[in-house]
């Protein structure tokens, strides 16, 4: 498929087309925060930005999710499933490290025996339009876990910001099924291929700072015990914030709220993270990780050593800097992984 063009002004007229059929989710403002959210409105739609504080993990994995509901007849229980589930969406205006990482999620819900039906069902029935980064923020470093700026291979339908218009280029077929029915958009010319090519090499440069993860993945395997994680820990303060706005952490604690007076409730999950120490907590009254040093140490080493073991190489970030901007101790994994470089091999 020849590339096309979407000018900025054409937004709303792609929401109004495609919204009958796919719900359409895309940056917005929200209590002065940037947060992807249903539109409801097109001119909500916020196209000039950074990267939103939330990521937008949660348009597939909410805060709060209903796994299902249950009611009581006499003494049998009906289980009611979602019905939901194919339902479709488009996320518009991802950046490539969010929509890595929620490739990185689906390969983490899909390995092993048992999947997790619900967030791959959803997954497997939304687009993900990305947007290439142009400015790539201080604190990103995608280039180092294996991203880009301009990476293109985890998005359905890639889109690089020309300035008044975007280079439109469907990458998957379910991609190029969506572009297909646009007949209305633009043709690419060799210029316009030409600045998108230079965008991403500008926006590649713009990213000096580089980690050998490799280095790091050999370090960590063999430093469990260094005296580095009790440096990392003096400063963390154990909120979770970390956690809550990576877009690939996957952890969550389930409970079932049970409505006695007619018979029936629902098992949900709400967002969880390893910081945390009743996460650990087990029903004897043991706690494995009991201590911040242990759960400071169990998040670098979950990311960058037991993610590449156990998942071929993969690394469990993606760069995108949430953690070094929000962390209200100013605990900076860039720092954290810097110093971790200086601890020589085999020690």
């Amino acid at each position: 498929m020849a590339l096309q063009i979407l000018e900025k002004k054409d937004v709303v007229k792609l929401y109004k087309e495609v919204s009958g059929e796919y719900e359409f989710w895309a940056p917005m403002y929200e209590k002065g925060n940037l947060v992807f959210k249903e539109i409801e409105n097109p001119e909500d739609i916020v196209l000039d930005y950074l990267n939103p504080k939330i990521p937008p993990k949660n348009v597939l994995f909410p805060e709060e999710e209903v796994i299902f509901e249950y009611e009581y007849e006499g003494k049998d229980v009906k289980i009611k499933e979602r019905e939901d589930l194919e339902d479709k969406r488009i996320i518009f205006g991802a950046r490539p490290c969010d929509t890595s990482a929620m490739a990185i999620m689906a390969f983490f819900f899909g390995f092993g025996k048992f999947e997790d039906e619900i967030y791959l069902k959803k997954k497997e029935n939304t687009i993900i339009i990305s947007i290439g980064c142009n400015s790539p923020q201080t604190t990103c470093f995608c280039t180092s876990v294996g991203g880009h700026p301009f990476n293109k291979k985890d998005a359905d339908i890639f889109l690089a910001d020309l300035g008044e218009k975007y280079l439109v280029e469907g990458i998957t077929d379910k991609g190029k099924d969506l572009l297909a029915k646009l007949s209305w958009l633009g043709k690419a010319t060799a210029a316009d291929e030409k600045k998108a090519k230079e965008l991403s090499k500008q926006a590649e440069e713009s990213m000096t700072l580089k980690f050998d993860m490799d280095k790091i993945v050999n370090i960590l395997d063999e430093n469990f015990q260094h005296p580095i994680w009790q440096d990392i820990a003096e400063n963390c303060i154990g909120c979770g914030t970390c956690a809550f706005m990576c877009p690939t952490c996957t952890c969550f604690d389930v409970i079932d709220e049970h409505d006695q007076y007619k018979n029936r409730g629902r098992r949900i999950r709400i967002w969880d993270t390893c910081q945390f120490r009743l996460y650990t907590l087990e029903t004897s009254g043991h706690n494995p990780r009991p201590e911040k040093i242990q759960r400071c140490r169990n998040r670098i080493m979950h990311k960058f050593s037991y993610y590449p073991k156990n998942y071929d190489g993969l690394i469990g970030c993606v760069g995108c800097g949430r953690c070094v901007r929000l962390c209200p101790a100013n605990n900076d994994l860039r720092m954290i992984l810097d110093n971790i470089t200086e601890i020589p091999e085999g020690a």
